[in-house]
């Protein structure tokens, strides 16, 4: 029905910018809604955890492959087929009547996701092949921080104003643009000495694998952590990884080239880059959290408090990479990641008498630690790969970025439902004046889940005496906040080992090399020729 014509290469990087912004907004907009999702959709902690999880699992595994299924069968066909889904996904989860399909929804937004990102960067490449492509890539990178940075104050406006559907149903006039216009405008290219074969086996051991460990962490307080299911996750996800390894190592086209990580820049380097997000993605889960259902803050003046630190990332990350060069950037690493790790343990002070403005100064220092790190430690790796290996390295990069993130959200998911489900439990149990039957039911809310579904909704209609609601509410913030602690704790210790790490980097020999030659390709398919 269209043909491509020609058209300004600029006229593509919009399109291109607009379906990137829909992916990195989806990042850090779902978060600042939450709270309302779990109120609305009677969700668990653990439900909730799944809306942002399924996504990051189904991206982080589905990256590398999509950036070779645009190679081999074409980059304009992958964009616009990934969008097209993101865009009918994002339909299904606004219009979710319940917390299941908003679950699957995510898995199919996070597919169309991961067939868009690296085609972006391809279809970029051939449509700067004669000059701009420096200017081009400092636009995508802008595009990616902004949305990422606009994400929680979106977030909390369309909330406030609509409903939590709306962060979903933003991105369908932005789709259908970009769809209708990218039909008309992106030229198809193709790698014509693309590898054309898949390593299915690798993707299945590695699905398997990541899919064990995020089940387990995640259900592990609802099923009991000695339960026989959740053991059994535990050890799929062992096996996966056992099995991904010999695989990969035996793979005539491998997801990941294992060979790469014998440079200890790059191990390092993923390592500080996985923690990094590790730190990110977890601490904004729970100050969403806290803010919400323990402050009682609106959506919007919760994105309105996070806002300083993403401001100072977007400030800090630009002058990074000239601070690596003049100062070492083993040290600018280390000490970006200390910073975050000091920044992160001064915050886990919570109570439900914190104010936000205490928490203003610590949320500025994490945010300048994320910018000192950020840009460098994407440098660094790339300059410990040959510039053949580039696609292969950028494709790592991302994915490990992605088990980053996965895990935050799901090791400190595990932490906050421990800790929380113990001390309600205690208080409980210690508490005067409540039926012993009563602590009974309440006790069996707390181990199924559901009392965490916004403190006592789940008691509602329970025949509980609601002076009794009321007294285990206050047991339940009190208690929250207390489990928040706990993970952020956990989060400070994690982000320290990033620090420890970064002090294994060794400067490289042209730290800049990749900003003069292979930097098209930073997410997942081949820098195109």
């Amino acid at each position: 029905m269209f043909k491509s014509v020609s058209y300004s290469k600029w006229l593509v990087l919009t399109i291109l910018a607009i379906a990137l912004f829909m992916i990195n907004l989806d990042v850090t907009i779902v978060n600042i809604a939450l709270p309302s999702i779990m109120n609305n959709l009677k969700a668990s902690l653990t439900d909730a955890e799944w809306v942002v999880n399924i996504y990051i699992l189904i991206f982080a595994v589905s990256l590398i492959t999509m950036g070779r299924f645009g190679d081999i069968f074409g980059r304009k066909r992958l964009f616009i087929g990934g969008l097209v889904l993101f865009t009918a996904a994002s339909l299904a989860c606004g219009l979710s009547q319940n917390i299941q399909t908003l679950v699957a929804s995510r898995a199919l937004q996070a597919f169309g996701g991961a067939a868009m990102m690296p085609a972006t960067l391809s279809i970029l490449n051939v449509a700067f092949k004669n000059g701009g492509r420096g200017a081009a890539m400092g636009v995508w990178g802008a595009v990616s921080g902004a949305a990422s940075a606009m994400g929680p104050i979106i977030g909390g406006l369309l909330v406030d104003r609509f409903s939590w559907g709306s962060i979903f149903l933003v991105n369908i006039p932005l789709g259908i643009i970009a769809i209708i216009a990218g039909m008309i405008v992106v030229k198809e290219s193709t790698d014509p000495t693309a590898v054309r074969q898949i390593d299915w086996p690798g993707v299945a051991s590695a699905t398997a694998g990541m899919a064990g460990l995020t089940f387990a962490l995640i259900e592990g307080q609802r099923f009991g952590w000695s339960s026989p299911i959740i053991l059994s996750s535990f050890g799929l996800f062992v096996i996966g990884l056992i099995l991904f390894f010999f695989i990969e190592k035996r793979s005539q086209a491998p997801l990941i080239q294992l060979s790469l990580f014998k440079n200890i820049n790059f191990a390092a380097g993923n390592v500080v880059s996985a923690l990094l997000m590790f730190g990110l993605i977890g601490i904004l889960f729970l100050l969403v959290l806290y803010f919400q259902i323990v402050l009682g803050f609106s959506a919007v003046k919760t994105g309105l408090v996070l806002l300083p630190m993403s401001a100072v990332v977007v400030f800090i990350a630009p002058m990074a990479g000239r601070m690596a060069e003049r100062n070492g950037v083993r040290w600018i690493l280390a000490s970006g990641m200390l910073t975050i790790s000091v920044a992160i343990f001064f915050m886990a002070h919570l109570s439900i008498n914190t104010t936000w403005q205490s928490l203003i100064v610590p949320l500025i220092f994490a945010g300048v630690g994320m910018g000192l790190v950020m840009a460098p430690v994407n440098t660094v790796m790339m300059a410990a790969a040959r510039v053949e290996q580039s696609g292969a390295a950028s494709g790592i990069m991302t994915t490990m970025r992605q088990v980053g993130s996965l895990l935050g959200i799901a090791v400190l998911g595990a932490v906050l439902q421990a800790r929380l489900a113990s001390g309600l439990i205690a208080a409980l149990t210690n508490a005067a004046g409540i039926p012993e039957s009563i602590k009974t039911s309440i006790i069996n809310a707390i181990n199924d889940g559901s009392l965490s579904a916004g403190g006592t909704g789940a008691l509602n209609g329970s025949g509980i005496p609601e002076t009794v609601q009321a007294a285990v509410g206050q047991m339940f913030t009190n208690e929250f906040a207390g489990a928040l602690n706990a993970a952020m704790v956990v989060a400070a210790i994690f982000c320290f080992i990033g620090a420890v790490a970064a002090l294994l980097i060794k400067s490289p020999d042209h730290f800049s090399r990749i900003t003069a030659g292979g930097v098209g390709n930073v997410v997942g398919g081949s820098v195109s020729r």
